[in-house]
């Protein structure tokens, strides 16, 4: 049925409830998992007329930050997926268009089915300009099973 399923997640308690539906289908399909975590990047502050410079340290902290808060969400989703005897790799992407990076990874890592919440942590304005995940269903050839 499935052999490589893509469970994007974003450390919201839909996401987290996604991967675990996701854990318990590559269990019966004998599946293997890939979770990704995808972060904004860096932004300088724009303010009328003033543009903050460029600190790398500041920039590289900022990556370096989101990538431990990536690992250790998508560590825990694929310890879960170990206790079950799912094999599952973590990912993470710096993207300012959050479902680019997911069906890129789904693309790359060659995904048959993409598992992911409704909505995240965008809250109100991710509601009101449209969701991530409505964007990978509007984008991606891949199957996508969308978790309420």
């Amino acid at each position: 049925m499935y052999s490589h399923i893509l469970v994007p997640i974003d450390g919201s308690a839909l996401a987290l409830n996604a991967a675990h539906q996701a854990i318990a289908m590559a269990k019966l399909c004998k599946a293997r998992m890939s979770v990704i975590l995808v972060s904004r990047s860096y932004r300088q502050v724009h303010e009328e007329g003033f543009i903050s410079p460029v600190v790398n340290t500041v920039r590289e902290r900022w990556e370096e930050e989101a990538s431990a808060r990536a690992k250790h969400i998508t560590d825990a989703v694929c310890a879960d997926a170990a206790k079950a005897g799912v094999a599952c790799v973590s990912l993470h992407a710096f993207n300012d268009a959050p479902y680019e990076a997911i069906i890129e990874a789904a693309n790359k890592n060659a995904c048959d089915l993409i598992v992911m919440g409704s909505h995240g942590h965008g809250g109100v304005k991710q509601f009101l300009v449209g969701s991530e995940t409505s964007r990978v269903l509007s984008h991606t050839k891949t199957p996508v099973l969308v978790y309420r």
